[in-house]
């Protein structure tokens, strides 16, 4: 069982809130500490408490929701999990660059904040028993470091590898790894040819794939999404 998750929700419209707020109430591992609508008071609170996770918009007045969170990332020792909900998709790049947990399009279904609250307590839950593996790559093997012990894990083993912000979570059939590498230079790092991103949270093993759709990838142990940026790749290596 998971700790509680403090959060905070920052976003200038008031039903948007709203909307947030009555999703979280079916998400018995995150307390809401404050809801505001606009990002200097939310700084304060955030200063104060360092909530866990935050719910920011983009498009507010005064300070945007991304200059929001290069404020926060001036906060020292303090790294929350920040997910953007948003009605403009061309400000996801950027967000991913300031290592967001996720990106929401507005508005976000039901089925859409579950996937996100499932993200969170998987991340949490692996976190906790890790805390942050550091991973050295050489050639076919990594070695996560686990405190004084090291463990060994070839490439081979490799299903598929999801963003956590910061984070990186290595999944093979027997058990999940945490490293504290952003996605992006986790795949640098690995042998060329072998990993594909197909998603802005995910990439993929090549050999793993079993069937591709122009939404879904059938990895055999489970579906991931297709980002539509990475489709026409995926279409020419799967085809």
């Amino acid at each position: 069982m998971i700790n509680v998750l403090t959060c905070i929700i920052v976003d200038d419209n008031y039903l948007d809130r709203i909307a947030v707020e009555l999703e979280l109430r079916n998400f018995d591992h995150l307390k809401l500490l404050g809801s505001f609508s606009n990002a200097i008071e939310a700084l304060e609170m955030i200063r104060t408490c360092r909530p866990d996770v935050l719910f920011v918009d983009v498009n507010m007045p005064d300070i945007t929701g991304l200059q929001l969170l290069r404020c926060i990332n001036g906060i020292s020792g303090y790294t929350p999990m920040c997910i953007i909900i948003s009605s403009y998709p061309e400000y996801a790049l950027e967000g991913f660059e300031l290592n967001v947990f996720d990106y929401i399009l507005k508005p976000p279904g039901r089925e859409r904040f579950q996937d996100t609250f499932k993200r969170l307590a998987d991340f949490v839950a692996i976190k906790e028993k890790a805390d942050a593996y550091s991973a050295i790559i050489e050639d076919e093997k990594i070695a996560f470091k686990e405190g004084h012990n090291s463990v060994y894990l070839s490439t081979n083993d490799i299903i598929y590898l999801e963003a956590f912000g910061d984070y990186t979570k290595v999944v093979t059939d027997s058990r999940n790894y945490l490293t504290l590498a952003t996605l992006s230079n986790f795949m640098q790092a690995l042998p060329a040819g072998k990993f594909m991103r197909v998603h802005r949270s995910y990439a993929i093993a090549i050999n793993k794939v079993k069937s591709l759709n122009v939404k879904h990838i059938d990895i055999g142990t489970g579906i991931l999404p297709v980002g539509k940026t990475y489709l026409k790749e995926a279409k020419q290596t799967f085809k």
